[in-house]
């Protein structure tokens, strides 16, 4: 039904169809509060941020700071203006100061985009997953072409404080991870999978930890996670664990077995993220992992580069926390050997969904064509492997994956958007009975594969 809203053109009171991409033209889908609130919300307090610590930017950055401040904070008042009046999307402006700056990608996908919309893409109108990219890219853009403040995350204390206050949480994971790591008894293939599959759930069920679905509010992983597991398993409505564990362990012949993960939050996350990436050397020797974090601040709580080494660096001075600090230097070891690496790669913050990868990113496809696995951590990049779509919920993973079938995929997700597939027949309805928030509340959890032809 469609209701009348003179700025919001052909909005319609009804969830989102199925076969369509996520839009908050519908009025009962999360597109649409997100839209209408949280991402004004997230806007303000970036605004919040500058005003609360201009002194101390200014003392970091230089007198100059003071202007770009002022720049900024007007900058995102009118965006967030923008976004509440349904005004259209605007071209970046570019930064020729930049070689690897991706400004007229995204300002040729805007004009794709308008050719496909038939007119100028407006918040409300236009696919979700593009207009919500676009802002935290717009806004990375404009501060990236300040004078001084060019490098400045305006999400860093946040992440970094989900970070700190989660040490006691953490400290519980890394006394466990240290000790089979270390211990020979669990070169047991029984006790490998067991473990194995503990530290899926571990990192699947720390996607919960998401500054972007908070609005920015403080989050933090109290107790000890690691107890709470047994308690969880209900609450994850695809778990194919058993088929990770069978690619995983799956020997190939090959020298070099090249896993890839493509990262999430910061904070707990990522150190749960290491966590698993540390055990899958241990069960694999000749196994390397690849991080992939983002270029520009994302999201709110999106891994940054230089997330993930203030991260071992904080890991490292723990001296209240030995076990963390055991582990800081086990994780430094394996980057100083390549064992681990991390690749920066502008395609995450994009403006294309990874359907589209073969096409645009084509040397990134072929480097995940010879992997023997590629995990995606979290909402976002679920939402980018279906390209947004509501497809039915009974839809299989891999027929939702499109033409993405580079190698074998992992996806760990706790539920924060109105988009899932590969659920039995009625499960859906039955959630919604139990949970009408179900689908945005994070409380359920997905561990989906889909193995490559090579494989089965």
């Amino acid at each position: 039904m469609a209701t009348v809203n003179p700025r919001i053109p052909n909005l319609q009171d009804i969830p989102t169809p199925f076969g369509v991409p996520l839009s908050a033209i519908y009025k009962q889908s999360f597109a649409y509060i997100t839209v209408k609130d949280r991402l004004p919300i997230i806007l303000t307090k970036v605004i919040d941020t500058f005003c609360r610590n201009k002194n101390q930017i200014i003392d970091t950055y230089g007198q100059g700071a003071e202007e770009d401040i002022k720049h900024i904070i007007g900058f995102i008042s009118q965006l967030k203006n923008e976004i509440v009046t349904n005004k259209t999307l605007k071209l970046l402006r570019l930064n020729n100061q930049v070689v690897t700056n991706d400004a007229k990608e995204w300002n040729k996908y805007l004009e794709y985009r308008t050719r496909v919309d038939g007119q100028v893409p407006t918040w409300f109108n236009t696919k979700w997953l593009y207009c919500e990219c676009y802002m935290y890219r717009v806004l990375a853009q404009e501060i990236g072409l300040t004078s001084t403040i060019s490098n400045y995350d305006p999400f860093e204390t946040q992440k970094r404080d989900v970070f700190i206050n989660s040490l006691e949480s953490m400290d519980a994971v890394a006394s466990y991870l240290k000790n089979i790591i270390r211990s020979e008894e669990h070169d047991q293939e029984l006790n490998l999978k067991n473990d194995f599959l503990r530290l899926l759930k571990l990192t699947l069920w720390s996607n919960r930890q998401d500054l972007s679905i908070s609005a920015g509010s403080p989050l933090s992983q109290i107790g000890n996670p690691l107890d709470a597991l047994e308690s969880l398993n209900d609450n994850i409505i695809v778990n194919d664990s058993e088929c990770a564990w069978h690619i995983v362990s799956e020997r190939t012949g090959k020298n070099v077995e090249n896993i890839h993960m493509v990262l999430d939050n910061a904070g707990y996350e990522l150190f749960t993220d290491m966590c698993l990436a540390a055990f899958l050397i241990r069960i694999l020797p000749r196994a390397k992992i690849t991080f992939h974090p983002k270029v520009y601040p994302w999201y709110v709580s999106d891994t940054m580069v230089r997330d993930f080494h203030w991260t071992l660096e904080y890991m490292n001075i723990l001296d209240r926390y030995p076990n963390v600090q055991t582990l800081a230097h086990i994780f430094q070891d394996y980057l100083t050997r390549q064992i681990w690496r991390i690749q920066e790669e502008p395609y995450w913050t994009g403006p294309y969904d990874f359907r589209q990868m073969k096409e645009k990113a084509p040397l990134m496809y072929d480097q995940f064509s010879n992997a023997k696995l590629v995990i995606f951590k979290g909402d976002l990049n679920y939402r980018k492997l279906l390209g947004d779509i509501n497809f039915k919920y009974t839809t299989s993973f891999t027929a939702a994956l499109g033409d993405f079938h580079p190698t074998n995929i992992l996806s760990l997700r706790t539920v924060k958007s109105d988009i899932c597939v590969g659920l039995s027949l009625g499960a859906a309805e039955s959630l919604l009975e139990k949970d009408k928030d179900w689908m945005i509340s994070g409380h359920y959890g997905i561990i989906q594969t889909a193995v490559h032809s090579h494989n089965t």
